[in-house]
């Protein structure tokens, strides 16, 4: 009790040093507080963000894997890889439909999943014409329209051999490939696939959307720039032809006529070179029961002949499947089951979604590291510091520790007092600078991040600048035709009239990544909960028990005698 009373008189008498050291313990526990919060801010958006969240997933090749087990199985001397063999490896290695639901069970953590197949069909003279976006006029001869589809089928290059996956038929690169032929005919697996149509955001001018029966009567939705410029409405019926065969056609009755909402959906992918069928107004929605009955889904090939004469078979649609779950928990069940499963390490899983996510994590992430150096530095800094004001205070208290030792007080009671003299003061500073981190973490946080998020738009906005357009992403990047998985469930009825609308669009590559990043990390909030104050505790305890050996090797040094005398 002499020691703890001893400590409590000393703490009143110096009490000048005692409030330094707490202004500095206040100071250090502040700014780790706030240190704290923002990391486990960090580590708790990266692992639960996405818990509650609709993601989809595909299931693709993997032509970098295909590319390099070429090259080892190569019996030349060169690296190069063997470019045929790949290109017949991805044509035999295509999943089919079958391949693809073997996976979307509940057992593999999937709560649903769709399909789009997507072909291409020739105009018949008389019936129909394309809408020709590049001189902003339709085709009016078929034999514009046989040429075309003479020169290949169905994007066979790139549907057949081409990796599989994305929202749509060509991925998530948006929107589709390039297809050859005149319309572009996409089919869809149920009002889920719909929503996520791969020429983006579209609404009901009249009529409602086709039904998934094969008793139907194939029944299909035009754009309503198509319609126009044909004269079609509701109900009318009108002829295409087979892309291998113009004496092959099929009688299409339209029930829905639908406009896109998005500007960008009426441009012409491929440029200049693109056939009809890529640009989206030339686009003929139908059910895959539809696209079954007339021969033209992905089970069925196509014999083509290109403008040399030469014939090839390919597939008469390109699949593209889509797994939905309910969070990422689900996702990388998912991931770890279809391997387990047997999936060859030819495939690869991913998600847009998470790969988008992961992007807007940057400036939160870059936060945390700067969160982790400040924290690292204060800590080093302040034990410095405290330790440099502990052997101050033990030397200016040495006359002190002589009579002490002097009068019969053991050495280790004397240090043990310091102990306590440095406990008491660090945890009222700790106790203060906790509090002031807790009360300055949220806006502090969220001032930092603005800056980072601020940094991120200012290089995008010199990107553009450089560009003078918005820097595009590589191959497999989701641009303004993709969808949003997270709305996507939000639109799943489609029968009402004029109402049908897709799930809203998000531009993807670096604006696009921005603008998720928004979303998303306006959501973390860096508060302080019962854990940061637990580690600040320990904190304060270490730094006690550093400051108090520092004290205790100095006492044990000094010798009562010898301090006596240099006093007298």
């Amino acid at each position: 009790m002499f020691i703890v009373r001893n400590a409590l008189k000393n703490l009143w008498r110096n009490k000048g040093r005692n409030i330094l050291i707490i202004i500095v313990v206040a100071i250090i526990s502040a700014a780790s507080t706030i240190s704290f919060a923002i990391v486990q801010a960090a580590q708790h958006a990266r692992s639960s963000a996405l818990q509650n969240t609709q993601i989809t997933a595909q299931i693709s090749l993997n032509r970098n894997a295909l590319i390099a087990s070429s090259s080892k199985s190569s019996d030349s001397s060169s690296d190069k890889p063997d470019m045929s063999a790949v290109n017949k490896a991805m044509q035999e290695k295509q999943l089919t439909l079958a391949d693809y639901q073997k996976y979307a069970k509940s057992e593999y953590g999937v709560a649903s999943s769709y399909y789009i197949e997507t072909s291409s069909a020739a105009e018949v003279s008389g019936s129909i014409s394309t809408i020709d976006s590049s001189s902003s006029s339709s085709n009016n001869s078929s034999s514009s329209g046989s040429s075309k589809s003479s020169d290949s089928s169905n994007n066979s290059d790139k549907s057949g051999s081409g990796e599989q996956g994305g929202k749509g038929p060509g991925g998530d690169g948006g929107g589709m490939m390039m297809t050859s032929g005149d319309f572009s005919l996409v089919a869809f697996s149920s009002d889920e696939a719909i929503a996520n149509a791969p020429n983006g955001t579209f609404t009901m001018s009249s009529g409602q959307v086709f039904g998934y029966s094969q008793t139907d009567d194939n029944e299909v939705l035009i754009s309503k720039t198509l319609a126009d410029a044909n004269n079609l409405k509701v109900g009318s019926t009108f002829k295409i032809a087979n892309v291998s065969d113009s004496s092959k056609t099929y009688t299409l009755k339209v029930v829905g006529i639908y406009e896109n909402s998005s500007d960008s959906s009426s441009s012409q992918a491929g440029g200049p070179m693109a056939s009809a069928a890529n640009d989206s107004a030339n686009a003929i929605y139908m059910s895959v029961a539809t696209l079954k009955k007339l021969g033209l889904d992905s089970t069925k090939t196509l014999t083509v002949t290109d403008s040399q004469g030469n014939s090839r078979t390919t597939q008469a649609a390109q699949l593209s499947y889509t797994y939905v779950f309910s969070g990422k928990s689900d996702y990388d069940k998912f991931v770890a089951d279809v391997k387990a499963a047997g999936l060859s390490s030819d495939y690869t899983v991913s998600s847009m979604d998470v790969e988008q996510y992961e992007q807007s994590l940057v400036p939160f992430d870059n936060l945390a590291k700067f969160a982790k150096t400040l924290l690292i530095v204060v800590l080093s800094v302040g034990a410095v510091v405290l330790i440099i004001l502990t052997i101050f205070n033990i030397r200016e208290r040495k006359y002190e520790i002589g009579v002490l030792t002097a009068i019969g007080v053991k050495k280790v009671k004397v240090a043990a007092q310091f102990a306590v003299e440095l406990l008491t003061v660090v945890f009222v500073g700790l106790i203060i600078g906790t509090g002031i981190g807790a009360a300055t973490s949220v806006p502090v946080s969220n001032s930092l991040l603005s800056s980072q998020v601020a940094s991120q738009q200012t290089q995008m906005e010199q990107q553009r600048a450089q560009f003078g357009r918005d820097m595009q992403g590589g191959p497999g990047s989701q641009d303004s035709s993709s969808s949003s998985s997270s709305d996507s469930s939000s639109n799943s009825s489609q029968k009402d009239s004029k109402s049908t609308q897709a799930a809203p669009q998000e531009p993807g590559g670096l604006r696009g990544g921005m603008q998720k990043a928004s979303s998303m990390i306006s959501q973390v909030n860096a508060t302080v909960n019962w854990a940061t104050i637990g580690i600040m505790l320990l904190i304060g305890l270490a730094l006690t028990l550093l400051a108090s050996l520092t004290a205790a090797v100095f006492v044990m040094r000094y010798e009562p005698l010898q301090i006596l005398a240099d006093r007298s």
